[in-house]
């Protein structure tokens, strides 16, 4: 460990919540190292990326501010002015409809693919300087104590980091988090997100749909850019009960299309599949603190939720933007790694990520299998919410923050 090369900052994690840590940071005049394996690209036979993001005003806010929200393609991005939400996917379920225009905002969201957010950031991290090591963390330790002090990362490859500061940003299966001696509780929800984009014979008109029930779990259709005003083109993100998750993804990709058409009572017409379909398992994580000496966690490695809401990134880039903010309010006698610093970013971060974890995981838990009476209440509730104006105005402010 002794020949380690020194850095301000070492944040671990290539993904696109790291990728961003590490350019504000280089923007802010320290020296940053970002470590991890370079994230695996959609394949090049898909003309549309099946990961998708649906960012929100205040991530947009952000990555202004790191200069590349203006670099990202627009030809690519898709602006979600309305979201039109079903407790079922029965014909007269009641429909919760969000707007930008009765919400009082520009905008809901903006669907923009991974790999043009990653391609921007990639290209943002090569003129600020950042030094990118294509390896992983092995194992850490602290040397030194006081403003001299530093964390020492082993790296897989046999070289070394030394840094004032690490920020975990490499997942839910942390293993910066891991050697930082945090714990976090996990929960399967036993089911799995099942991905995949189709053409589609209507247009979306800007327009997000979702479904909810007892079977199907959560059906969500995000609006993509299409080619023609006439038609149309979406990203599913179906979080379906493993069995289920398991016989979708046997289907055909015809036959997929097929089944999602079906499933959302031909809302957006006939659909083509222009991608083979993906799984991940929906998990929730806890962790019981973000902050350890020397580690601060951002993203997946502080918390994850389920994607019913399409939060989880904007959660991760709400921690990069706090952990700037605290950084541009640090005293200029303070160290970098001091722990009562980074405790303000533990303390600002709390409630956001708490209130997202409860909400998510309530709504999951709410609309599967419940007994009659709750069902009965859930609807009730469900159809109050939908017809007040004022609520509704208060779930798109709380949703675009």
């Amino acid at each position: 460990m002794s020949s380690s090369r020194s850095f301000d900052l070492a944040i671990v994690g290539r993904g696109a919540v790291g990728a961003a840590a590490a350019l504000g940071l280089a923007q802010a005049g320290l020296k940053v190292c970002l470590i991890g394996p370079h994230a695996p690209a959609a394949p090049a036979s898909d003309p549309w990326d099946t990961r998708v993001f649906a960012l929100s005003p205040a991530t947009r806010e952000l990555l202004q501010t790191l200069r590349v929200w203006d670099a990202l393609p627009a030809e690519r991005m898709a602006p979600v002015y309305d979201m039109r939400v079903y407790p079922s996917a029965s014909a007269v379920a009641p429909e919760l409809h969000l707007g930008a225009y009765a919400g009082q905002v520009e905008c809901l969201a903006w669907i923009v693919e991974n790999r043009a957010l990653m391609g921007v950031l990639d290209n943002a991290l090569r003129f600020a300087g950042v030094e990118t090591l294509d390896d992983t963390v092995s194992d850490m330790q602290l040397t030194g104590s006081g403003p001299s002090g530093r964390i020492e990362l082993a790296l897989q490859s046999g070289r070394s980091v030394a840094a004032r500061l690490a920020i975990a940003a490499d997942g839910a299966d942390s293993v910066v988090r891991t050697l930082a001696g945090i714990e976090p509780s996990v929960r399967e929800y036993r089911q799995r997100g099942v991905v995949a984009n189709f053409e589609t014979r209507l247009p979306h008109a800007d327009t997000a749909y979702q479904w909810f029930g007892d079977e199907i779990g959560v059906l969500a259709l995000l609006p993509l850019p299409a080619d023609e005003p006439t038609m149309g083109r979406t990203s599913m993100v179906w979080s379906a009960p493993e069995a289920l998750a398991d016989e979708l993804l046997n289907l055909s990709p015809e036959a997929l299309a097929e089944r999602v058409r079906l499933t959302t009572r031909n809302v957006l017409g006939e659909m083509a599949p222009i991608s083979a379909a993906q799984a991940f398992p929906l998990r929730l994580v806890r962790a019981p603190r973000l902050i350890a000496p020397r580690v601060v966690l951002v993203g997946d490695a502080a918390h994850v939720i389920h994607p019913l809401a399409g939060q989880g990134m904007n959660l991760g880039f709400g921690d990069v933007a706090c952990l700037l903010s605290v950084l541009k309010g640090k005293e200029f006698f303070r160290d970098l790694g001091d722990t009562l610093l980074w405790r303000r970013y533990e303390r600002a971060r709390r409630e956001a990520v708490s209130t997202m974890q409860t909400a998510t995981d309530g709504l999951a838990r709410l609309f599967g299998p419940v007994p009659a009476p709750v069902a009965a209440i859930r609807d009730l509730g469900w159809r109050a919410v939908a017809r007040s104006g004022w609520i509704r105005r208060r779930l798109v402010a709380h949703a675009v923050r």
